[in-house]
Order: structure tokens, then C-alpha cells, then sequence
């Protein structure tokens, strides 16, 4: 599987930004049909989250992450519910014995840098840690929302990575 750099993603951001709400819409169409079990996760828990502006946020980071796996390893076969929740727990369970004394941010850059898709995790971690909030001060996540939200993007960019992986090229 090829690296989704920087690049990669400010490509897929600019071709985002210059849509409109009709091919966004296809674009969205498209994802609940190709990617149906991650679609449908994600934007439930995001139903979840306090603040319009996190929902939006997480709408947006995935169409980065789905963009650029379809951009890349078009065919990608669909994750399932049980593949999802198998690797969801145990990611969940990993971050929190990682993070069990707390957040430590030389811990969190170190996962990052040895993960399969680095930088579209530390796109994922910035956008949600961005202190572009409602009142300028701080994100638009709690931080309990913030963890949850990084390990939920984890897993969906690790699963994704292993299915573009299994392709043959």
C-alpha cells in the first residue's frame, strides 16, 4: 500500500473545498455504499458528540480518510460490522494501557510515527485537537470525545490500509 502523505491529503482537501453541496452529496452516497459499517459507526457516535461543530468535524476527516484510500486503492472491499468492533475494541483496549497514567504527548507522537498511514492519523489527531473551537479557545471535542474519535479514525485507517494492502497490484 503506498503512503497517504501530506501531499495526498491537501489534494483531497482542495478537490473538497471546491464542491458543492450536490457532489459532496454523491460523494456521501458513494461512501454509505462502498464502506457501509464505517460510515454508519462513525456518524453515529458523532450523533454523540456536544458540539455541531465536532460533527462536522468528524464528517470531514473521514471524507479525507475515505477520499484518499479511494484516490489511491480504488476496490478497496468493504469492512465489515465484526472486522470494525474486533479491531476497534482491541485498539481501544491498547490506547487505554498506553494512556492508563495519563496522556503523555511524546507516547502519542511515537504511536503515530510507527503507524501505517502516519500522516493521515496526525491529520485525523490535529483536526480534532485544532483550537479552532466555537470560542477560539479550544477544540470542538472534549477530551474524552477527542480520545475516543482518535482511536475510531486508528482503527478505520488501519483496516483500510491492510484491505488496499491485500489488493493485487
Amino acid at each position: 500500500m503506498i503512503q497517504i502523505t501530506d501531499q495526498v491529503i491537501d489534494l483531497i482537501n482542495d478537490r473538497i473545498q471546491r464542491m458543492d453541496e450536490g457532489q459532496i452529496s454523491k460523494v456521501w452516497d458513494a461512501f454509505a455504499k462502498d464502506q457501509p459499517a464505517v460510515v454508519g459507526y462513525v456518524l453515529g457516535e458523532s450523533r454523540e458528540l456536544q458540539e455541531p461543530d465536532a460533527r462536522e468535524d468528524v464528517a470531514y476527516v473521514l471524507t479525507i480518510i475515505l477520499l484518499s484510500f479511494r484516490e489511491l486503492s480504488p476496490g478497496i472491499p468493504a469492512i465489515t460490522e465484526p472486522e470494525f468492533e474486533k479491531a476497534f475494541n482491541e485498539e481501544f483496549d491498547e490506547m487505554e494501557e498506553v494512556f492508563n497514567d495519563g496522556f503523555d504527548e511524546s507516547d502519542a507522537m511515537a504511536i503515530m510515527d510507527a503507524f501505517c498511514q502516519p500522516d493521515l492519523l496526525q491529520f485525523a489527531a490535529a483536526t480534532i485537537y485544532s483550537e479552532d473551537g466555537d470560542d477560539g479557545e479550544g477544540s470542538n471535542f472534549t477530551e474524552e470525545e477527542a480520545g475516543l474519535f482518535i482511536v475510531i479514525f486508528k482503527t478505520v485507517i488501519g483496516l483500510l490500509h491492510n484491505k488496499a494492502s491485500a489488493l493485487p497490484i
